[in-house]
């Protein structure tokens, strides 16, 4: 698989020979820690040309810009090329081909256009897309938004990249410079084009992507945090890449099972009577799969209470160990079900009079704390949110829902919208073709997953970044052999499922 990384940042400086010359420089590193002495010699001479365009002279900045476009495109790095080059290293790692541009040749500072036939054949030459770019007021820059907006209109790309992966990295001047905010926009501009979205992966706590900090140019090689996420990112991109073509050459032997979690309704059960007339047609469209409906509007739910060790007992995947042990609680009584599920809708429905609404969406959320926690769960799997909203609502659930349910370790699909109008669905058709694209989606990766599942036990663990005395607590186990046997267990799982499931 080839991921092309683009760098979104005026002050790139490569690009053309530049761009072919850096894969070829971050092939060759090999390790974290020459990485980082790459990163900090080519931020420097980034920084050495700025000094050497009229910064050390006083000139102004729109003529040290002026100058620094007529230099060299072969050395160097900005903050957002760092930060980009980490996740393709990364990517590089997990054995994915690189490719990179740099946005500035194409949509110069004019705000003109250029060169857009030699931008389409990267794009079309990709498997999956690394975004990375600058902070602007907690949103992309005009060189990234420009950038979608190209995939979006121009017809040859806006097919090629449905269903590819894409994965993001935002660099800001702060450790809370937006660099969240952006990235969130980016997800929801990717899967609203039909492409599967991922964040950083477990060693950084998966989360929206790489957050870098940067605030003058020259200094991004300085924030090892950020680096770990961007890093974390691209293997994250090529990681679920090959899982999806993993799935693509297997198959599961029975049908792969969609639950659709029905989180909120109308006094009337208006959204579970739409939902299971949803997953009736898509069952029926769609063979491959098993499409269910869980109402859990009505369950008791016990509230999450932030336990300083979550959960509370090492154990296999299948046995619940939150520390909420009441009988009646719906987490206690139905664990193995609610895990599962291959791939995850997450359903709701929004009507205009908020009183007509039984909502459980946070308790529920709130509780799924414990299975992240657990070395993910129900990571890899397909998640989408599905909400139907009477015109008018403007809940916005969906975007919690992605946010939320991506620090899972799973993969985002475009979000299912029903708009409903004097009692129809007014977008029906469109939203059942949706679904199927989540199907397809879900056979291929579910299958992979299954493949890959207990090769990589003991690889994509939790790690409690900010947690002290979890972090303690992991130690201990390690050291006690407790994380061995659960581990072990956890294999053994695993191995039975794919036997049983693909043999």
């Amino acid at each position: 698989m080839k991921v092309l990384g683009v760098s979104c940042s005026l002050r790139n400086a490569r690009y053309g020979q530049g761009s072919r010359k850096l894969v070829s420089e971050v092939e060759a590193i090999s390790d974290e820690k020459t990485l980082a002495t790459y990163l900090e010699t080519e931020t420097k001479i980034r920084l050495n040309d700025f000094i050497e365009a009229g910064r050390g002279d006083g000139l102004q900045f729109d003529e040290i810009y002026r100058r620094l476009r007529k230099s060299r495109s072969d050395r160097g790095l900005s903050n957002s090329e760092a930060a980009l080059v980490a996740s393709l290293w990364g990517a590089r790692q997990a054995g994915a081909e690189i490719d990179h541009i740099g946005l500035g040749v194409y949509f110069p500072m004019t705000g003109e256009v250029d060169s857009l036939d030699e931008l389409r054949q990267h794009v079309l030459a990709a498997d999956a897309i690394l975004v990375s770019g600058p902070v602007y007021f907690g949103d992309r820059g005009s060189v990234a938004q420009e950038f979608f907006e190209f995939l979006h209109d121009d017809e040859e790309c806006s097919r090629h990249i449905d269903n590819r992966i894409y994965g993001g990295v935002a660099v800001g001047a702060k450790r809370n410079g937006g660099q969240e905010t952006t990235l969130i926009y980016q997800l929801i501009d990717a899967t609203n084009m039909n492409m599967l979205a991922v964040g950083n992966d477990t060693e950084t706590t998966s989360q929206y992507g790489g957050t870098a900090v940067a605030g003058d140019v020259g200094t991004m090689h300085s924030d090892n945090y950020g680096i770990k996420t961007s890093i974390g990112t691209g293997r994250r991109v090529a990681r679920v890449g090959r899982m999806l073509a993993l799935g693509r050459q297997h198959r599961t032997r029975d049908k792969v099972k969609i639950n659709i979690w029905l989180l909120q309704d109308g006094f009337d059960h208006r959204g579970r009577d739409l939902m299971l007339r949803f997953a009736r047609e898509l069952t029926k469209a769609e063979s491959g799969v098993e499409v269910r409906v869980l109402d859990f509007t009505q369950a008791k739910i016990f509230r999450c209470i932030a336990c300083d060790v979550c959960p509370v007992r090492m154990g296999g995947p299948t046995e619940y160990r939150c520390i909420i042990e009441a009988e009646s609680d719906l987490f206690r009584a139905r664990h193995a079900e609610l895990i599962e599920a291959d791939a995850i809708l997450i359903g709701a429905y929004s009507p205009i009079d908020r009183r007509r609404v039984r909502s459980v969406y946070q308790r529920f959320t709130e509780r799924t704390r414990y299975w992240r926690r657990d070395e993910y769960l129900i990571g890899d799997r397909l998640i989408a949110p599905f909400v139907i909203s009477e015109i008018g609502a403007n809940q916005n659930l969906h975007i919690r829902m992605m946010t939320s349910f991506l620090r899972h370790h799973t993969v985002l699909h475009r979000p299912l919208i029903g708009m409903e109008w004097k009692g129809e669905v007014l977008n029906w058709q469109l939203m059942l073709e949706q679904g199927k694209s989540f199907a397809a989606n879900a056979i291929d990766l579910t299958a992979g997953r299954l493949v890959m599942a207990e090769q990589e036990v003991g690889t994509h663990s939790y790690n409690p970044v900010g947690y002290v005395i979890s972090q303690e607590k992991r130690a201990e186990d390690i050291r006690a052999g407790r994380v061995k046997v659960a581990d072990e267990k956890r294999r053994a799982s695993y191995a039975e499922v794919r036997r049983r499931r693909i043999g």
